[in-house]
């Protein structure tokens, strides 16, 4: 007969089961104090999530679309990076907020690196080393690291094939010292989800600088027309030495402020000095810039540009006059750059870079000079008297089509590599170079800048372009292969003709209206005022006195029109110093100054809104030695 052995019952195994109650909590108590005495407790088996997934990342390089940055922090082991066949490459993420690292983990394809770094960055611009590394095995590398930062990258110095650097995941552990917000970035429709980070991260202090740095400007801002299914081209269009025209704006102000950084923080930057738009200031915006006026000689560029402000002892040094900012293809294949889109913000070089640093950036060219002195990473020691202190430095040309800012104010613009620009930043734009010259000279060594060393130089850009206008340029210049102008002109290839017309503006934009029966009145006057409408820039009205606040000339227009903005051409040096504009359809009452700004250049663009107007008052508001001369005053309308 067959009998079943059955388990013991009773008290007996109600004791085993307490004995296993209590074993239980005993461990589970060793555990919390564990986690108390020495950090976060990871349990055996929990599935760990990384930081770094999901999260925006970028490459130094890729070898094509299907290897792009985010696939290796995509959480999925079929796909990879892969840079090009190269060494000195990267693949960077950006945590969205400042966090502690303390593992790092690197599933390598079989183009694995054999010397790399491990670095941290609180803004991605200064990294730090947590690990190090000239015998990597590839596989999969598991490394306790300890650092703080908001963006993790593996350097690449060394491959170990003949192929490039090739990452199926890089995951970054540890623990987030910034709560996570709550709210992203709206998602467009085709994009991956690791170019579309789920939340914004959260400034920090130790995220900031005096000047720059991710500050409290932090966000993702997203292009309103966004730029998808753009393949980099490789294409090979016939050489041409020069893809440009200039931009040239002077200097307008000088404020603590960066609306880019520190938007809405009046004084909470370093001091800057502000070209072009006249409006700029903390509390910027594109609607504002592009409301604005400007220093710049074509007034359909309204945009903002600014720089560390350049000191002598305590005295501020501000460029000259119009300084020339150039507009550049950085890619091989010039006719594929495309208009910047409006709005698009982005920071060039880091007051917070070493010496070693701005050298080796892809913004460096030949630093700063004076006279026979070239090449210098911080100021020249003297400078021959009455030379100028130069520098030039060209910004990121890729775009990612996404964004118009990152929390960086980087990211989402790069340099190409090897003149093409990479799978994840597609979008080849105009590579701006800022060209500036300080009037300063002889002992150098109490020159210094308001971020800092010479080496501390950087440069801010906001567009506020009128579309058609820098569509004219880019088109005509840009993709032609010219050497262009501020209007657009090659002296080089005269039958091409200019993309703008001599007032500056698309041909056709904006009606000039008939001077027929004008008349024209002046508060001083050394020759006729009815010179300046009748149409020959060799006759001109002038003060036939020195240049002083109030003096004035009135035209009537013998009716009402709808008036939208006026050229004042002069001679010489005696262009208005500063000028204000008044409108009246009665010759009585007063609307304005619907326009005012400084003068710097034989002619002056006011633009203002569209108003009906019969008179136009235009008052000098500055001083010089000079004579106040008008040759030509142009109305315009629409």
């Amino acid at each position: 007969m067959l009998t079943r052995v059955l388990p013991p019952s009773g008290p007996r195994r109600r004791q085993r089961l307490r004995y296993s109650i209590v074993a239980a909590i005993v461990a589970l108590t060793a555990a919390v104090t564990s986690w108390t005495a020495i950090g976060p407790l990871r349990l055996a088996g929990a599935e760990e999530t990384p930081l770094s997934q999901g999260k925006p990342a970028s490459a130094s390089s890729v070898e094509g679309a299907s290897w792009s940055a985010a696939r290796a922090v995509d959480g999925d082991d079929r796909t990879r990076w892969s840079s090009a066949f190269q060494d000195a490459q990267w693949l960077r993420v950006d945590l969205g907020a400042q966090a502690r690292v303390d593992r790092v983990v690197l599933r390598w394809e079989r183009a694995y690196a054999t010397a790399f770094e491990i670095q941290v960055s609180p803004e991605g611009a200064t990294w730090n080393s947590v690990y190090r590394t000239t015998a990597g095995t590839g596989g999969e590398q598991e490394l306790d690291v300890s650092g703080e930062g908001r963006f993790v990258r593996v350097h690449g110095t060394k491959r170990a094939t003949g192929y490039g650097f090739s990452l199926w995941e890089f995951q970054v552990y540890g623990t987030r010292l910034e709560p996570a917000p709550t709210a992203g970035p709206t998602s467009t429709p085709g994009t991956s989800p690791s170019t579309e980070p789920s939340t914004l991260p959260k400034p920090s202090p130790s995220m900031s600088h005096p000047g720059h740095g991710s500050g409290e400007g932090g966000g993702y801002v997203m292009a309103d027309q966004p730029v998808t299914g753009v393949v980099p081209s490789t294409a090979r269009p016939p050489r041409k030495e020069h893809r440009e025209f200039q931009a040239n704006c002077a200097p307008s102000h000088r404020l603590p402020d960066d609306p880019i950084v520190f938007p809405n923080r009046a004084g909470a930057s370093h001091d800057h000095t502000f070209m072009g738009n006249t409006t700029t200031n903390a509390a910027s915006t594109t609607a504002s810039l592009l409301d604005g006026n400007t220093m710049c000689v074509v007034p359909g560029d309204k945009s903002g540009y600014w720089m560390p402000t350049v000191y002598n002892g305590d005295t501020p040094v501000l460029p000259d006059g119009p300084q020339v900012i150039y507009y550049k293809s950085g890619v091989r294949d010039y006719t594929s750059v495309r208009p910047f889109p409006v709005g698009l913000r982005f920071l060039v070089g880091s007051p917070t870079t070493t010496a070693a640093q701005f050298e080796s950036s892809p913004a460096y060219q030949k630093g700063w000079e004076c006279g026979d002195s070239y090449e210098n990473v911080d100021f020249p020691a003297s400078c021959p008297a009455g030379t100028q202190l130069n520098i030039r430095m060209q910004a990121p040309s890729c775009w990612d089509g996404l964004h118009l800012d990152t929390p960086d104010h980087k990211s989402h613009i790069v340099y190409p590599v090897d003149e093409v620009c990479p799978v994840d930043h597609p979008v080849a734009v105009p590579m701006i170079e800022f060209k500036m010259a300080f009037p300063v000279s002889g002992d150098m060594s109490k020159v210094r800048l308001s971020s800092g060393r010479g080496y501390s130089f950087h440069y801010d850009f906001y567009n506020a372009w009128d579309i058609p206008t820098l569509t004219a340029l880019v088109k005509h210049c840009v993709n032609a292969g010219r050497q262009c102008d501020a209007r657009g002109y090659d002296q080089f290839d005269p039958s091409a003709g200019a993309a703008l017309d001599e007032h500056y503006q698309v041909a056709g934009s904006r009606e000039i209206l008939d001077r027929t029966g004008w008349t024209a009145t002046a508060s001083r006057t050394g020759d006729s005022p009815a010179k300046m409408l009748d149409g020959d820039r060799n006759s001109r009205w002038t003060t036939g006195a020195p240049m002083t606040d109030g003096q004035s000339v009135t035209v009537d227009m013998r009716g009402v029109h709808p008036v939208s903005g006026l050229s004042l051409l002069s001679t010489g040096s005696d262009y208005a110093r500063g000028y204000e504009v008044f409108l009246s359809t009665d010759g009585n009452t007063w609307t304005g100054p619907v326009a005012d700004g400084k003068g710097f250049a034989t002619q002056i663009l006011a633009t203002f809104a569209q108003r009906d107007a019969r008179y136009i008052k235009v008052v000098q508001t500055g001083s010089a030695s000079s004579w106040w001369s008008v040759a030509e005053l142009t109305v315009y309308s629409g």
